[in-house]
């Protein structure tokens, strides 16, 4: 199961521009209520001015945001550590456009009876981007070489990880490996499956709202298959975010058409 999203975490998302809200928030629990009723049609339980409130607070205790004065008016802005906390949690935040073609290829020896701890490393390794190529040897086209070293002197497998970087192929076709390696199809038909279900819905909300609007100059409609409806939209919509912030963050060449297109305006 990839990560699922906390309300700071839809806070930062948001302040970073992620969510079609600009990246300095103008008084923001108004502002980001209003931004999600908009895109949920109405305001989730847990996103409500209250939730957001109390992590603004918990985002200045940390550091995470900070509060600037522009044009007489008061804003929320990540930091620099906001930044960089964001970018560790979300590796897709990581993708980037222009590649350098350098991949970094990890092997690891660790034994049956040690099972746990090669798990534990496989999870890191999945929560760095990277993929199982074998078993044994995963494999990440970013450049994360000094991320990894202090990742396996940390856990103290320095002795049983041996990391190496490579600069282009001999033979095969990098984007073919990628399509293999990280699954891609699959996930270009989910995420288009889920574009699909919200698109579907909108269509569905906008009907019962017209419906609802002619009806209600005459005799009081009831609502119960709008809010239905939206809830299911709520639904839907977090799917997709979540699906976005969970992808593994390949460079954009390494995608197909339709991928690149999504995520080009993450990079």
């Amino acid at each position: 199961m990839g990560k699922l999203l906390r309300v700071r975490d839809i806070l930062l998302l948001t302040l970073a521009g992620i969510g079609d809200i600009v990246q300095e928030v103008r008084d923001p629990m108004q502002i980001m209520s209003k931004s999600y009723e908009r895109m949920y049609g109405f305001i989730p339980n847990r996103y409500k001015r209250h939730n957001f409130l109390q992590a603004v607070i918990r985002g200045f205790k940390t550091g995470d945001i900070e509060k600037i004065i522009k044009n007489d008016r008061v804003y929320l802005r990540l930091t620099s550590t906001g930044k960089k906390r964001l970018y560790r949690d979300f590796p897709i935040l990581n993708l980037v456009k222009k590649w350098d073609r350098r991949w970094l290829i990890v092997v690891f020896d660790i034994s049956e009876k040690s099972k746990s701890i090669r798990n534990n490393l496989r999870n890191k390794l999945k929560s760095l981007g990277f993929g199982m190529l074998q078993e044994s040897v995963w494999i990440n086209p970013l450049s994360i070489g000094e991320d990894m070293r202090e990742l396996i002197s940390s856990i103290g497998l320095s002795d049983n990880v041996f990391a190496m970087e490579i600069s282009g192929f001999v033979l095969g076709d990098p984007k073919q490996l990628a399509q293999r390696v990280w699954n891609l199809d699959r996930l270009e038909k989910e995420y288009l499956s889920i574009e699909e279900k919200i698109k579907n819905l909108n269509q569905l909300i906008k009907k019962e709202s017209d419906r609802i609007n002619k009806s209600e100059a005459k005799v009081g409609v009831g609502k119960d298959k709008l809010y239905d409806l939206l809830r299911k939209k709520r639904q839907m919509v977090r799917s997709n975010l979540e699906f976005l912030v969970n992808f593994p963050p390949l460079p954009l060449e390494l995608l197909p058409p339709s991928l690149q297109n999504i995520f080009s305006i993450l990079s």
